[in-house]
């Protein structure tokens, strides 16, 4: 058994992709670290920080070496009785292709290669999850486009509020993913940077041409050279993880809101589910909100990740491996948790008859904001509130329309004709400016 979540060969569907597991898995990623090895190996042979021969050696050897279960076994072997993060890879490549092995690893530090990898790697996992991203911005839209004018109740606290529409509830959604595709825009600018810089980021062990051969390596690998050492610098790793914080929180907002639409008392949305997808084992009829459900340990999972993540900001001296290691949990965990978290709004089943429906069954109080500010005009704000408020609670109690109660009531009768009542109560008057911010959300270019 290898737990519950990321590592289960049964349950790690349900914290991430497969396509982000297998850029983080141990295979992959060692096979990338012996790829960015076989480079350094020959841009150094190429510089003559290594001897030629030698540089061909390595490169050769970190290229063909079988990564298989023997592998491995050595490597976790050597971890374990170095208590070197790197120590077991390098013993298990020099007992395979021991003419490499005293030139393997030469000059670069344990995070001058994982570093490299994971700006690689993350930008990979930025390109699977703007696909996801951007099928949910194609959902969102075509939700939008569809429920424009389809009328709820509007809720605050928990309770009817006033009466919106559908499509400018998922504009407020459409808006914010759209942002967040921008922010992975702004980001990548500042990811994509490789780091060749040593011990203590100073390129010592590179020769005289360091500076040459570290931007020939960063170049060769498809990333940036920087200006300077970021080993201590985690910023751009933390913005990374506060990214996807603000990513999943969208989802997870969305997932709850559908959560809660769902209930049988409410039932305006559904989840799409198969014919094959149980709700209950033991309540046959269930149909459960199981992805809106999930969104919420998932985004915990990333804001939890990210928060650690945070810690590592304060490096003491050249290098620190108390903060930094804390990256080799923190960036995996919460990059693939992130990438499950836009996958809901492709299979929405909408109820607009249903909306409607709970909108009615207030009697009309969700009018008493558009009666209010009618009254106001004659009578004042607070005056009008106070009546209005008398009004909605008398109808309430009494159990009878709200509209009927206010046409009866003498002080509104002495303001009001029934008709200037009625108007206001109509819900294409009230949810007018609803379809033309829906529009405005559309027609946005981000």
């Amino acid at each position: 058994m290898t737990g519950w979540s990321f590592g289960s060969q049964i349950y790690g569907s349900a914290w991430s992709t497969l396509a982000l597991r297998a850029l983080f898995d141990d295979l992959p990623r060692t096979r990338r670290w012996l790829d960015i090895l076989a480079t350094l190996a020959e841009v150094q042979g190429e510089f003559a920080v290594i001897p030629a021969e030698n540089a061909a050696a390595v490169a050769k050897a970190c290229r063909a070496v079988v990564l298989d279960e023997s592998f491995f076994a050595d490597v976790r072997a050597g971890y374990e009785a170095t208590g070197h993060s790197t120590a077991g890879l390098i013993q298990a490549v020099r007992r395979r292709s021991p003419e490499a092995g005293e030139w393997f690893h030469f000059g670069a530090t344990v995070q001058d290669v994982t570093v490299s990898w994971l700006m690689l790697a993350l930008d990979e996992a930025r390109e699977h999850l703007l696909v996801d991203l951007d099928r949910a911005i194609v959902a969102a839209t075509r939700l939008c486009l569809e429920h424009r004018d389809t009328v709820k109740p509007g809720r605050t606290h928990g309770r009817q509020g006033l009466p919106i529409t559908f499509g400018f509830k998922v504009a407020g959604w459409l808006a914010e993913m759209r942002r967040h595709r921008q922010r992975f825009s702004e980001v990548a600018a500042r990811m994509g940077v490789g780091q060749l810089c040593g011990g203590v980021g100073s390129l010592s062990a590179l020769g005289s041409r360091g500076l040459e051969v570290h931007q020939a390596f960063c170049e060769r690998r498809g990333l940036r050279p920087p200006a300077t050492s970021w080993t201590i610098s985690r910023d751009v790793i933390v913005e990374w993880g506060h990214l996807l914080v603000l990513v999943a929180g969208t989802a997870d907002r969305i997932g709850h809101e559908i959560y809660c639409l769902q209930r049988d008392e409410i039932d305006e949305v559904r989840e799409g589910a198969s014919r094959e997808q149980i709700g209950s084992i033991t309540m046959p009829h269930k149909r459960n909100p199981e992805l809106s459900e999930h969104l919420g340990p998932l985004s915990r999972v990333v804001c939890a990740n990210a928060a650690a993540l945070a810690e590592s900001l304060p490096h003491a001296h050249e290098r620190d491996g108390r903060a930094w290691k804390v990256e080799w949990h923190a960036v995996l965990e919460l990059s693939m948790a992130a990438g499950k978290t836009m996958q809901l709004l492709e299979r929405l089943d909408v109820d607009g008859e249903r909306m409607r429906s709970n909108l009615e069954a207030s009697g009309g109080q969700t009018g008493s904001e558009a009666v209010m500010l009618a009254l106001a005009a004659q009578l004042g704000k607070q005056t009008a509130h106070g009546l209005v408020h008398r009004i909605a609670g008398e109808a309430a109690n009494c159990g009878r329309p709200f509209c009927t109660v206010l046409v009866e009531d003498s002080a509104v009768a002495a303001v009001l004709s029934a008709a200037e009542i009625e108007h206001p109560l109509d819900d294409a008057v009230q949810t007018a400016q609803c379809g033309a911010l829906v529009d405005g959300v559309l027609g946005q270019d981000n």
